[in-house]
């Protein structure tokens, strides 16, 4: 009986056993990404720009913090306010890993 139950119990341990593969895997290593919100700006006109940017950064992403919902991509983007206030800027960073980073800058702007 005891030996029976051995049986049975080593073929449903090695039938019920999904393949196991021992073939290496590679991930990528990235350094988490950082930088400051650099600004130059014309009256309404603001240029925005990485400054002292470190590490891997894939994706840089802009909010220009007016509310019009206009977002901007890259590491240095142009963006027209349509008044002159006192606005948040968002950076969000993004590495290849999706580690992710977010600053704020508030700038001030006048006509």
């Amino acid at each position: 009986m005891l030996q029976r139950f051995l049986v049975c119990f080593l073929l449903l341990g090695l039938l019920g056993c999904e393949p196991f593969s021992l073939e290496r895997k590679t991930f990528p290593v990235c350094t988490s990404p950082t930088a400051a919100i650099g600004v130059t700006s014309d009256r309404l006109d603001v240029t925005f720009f990485l400054d002292k940017p470190q590490g891997d950064i894939t994706v840089a992403g802009w909010n220009p913090g007016d509310g019009r919902g206009v977002d901007r991509v890259g590491t240095r983007v142009t963006y027209n306010y349509a008044q002159a206030g006192t606005y948040t800027v968002t950076l969000v960073l993004v590495n290849g890993c999706d580690d992710k980073f977010t600053t704020t800058r508030q700038i001030t702007l006048s006509k």
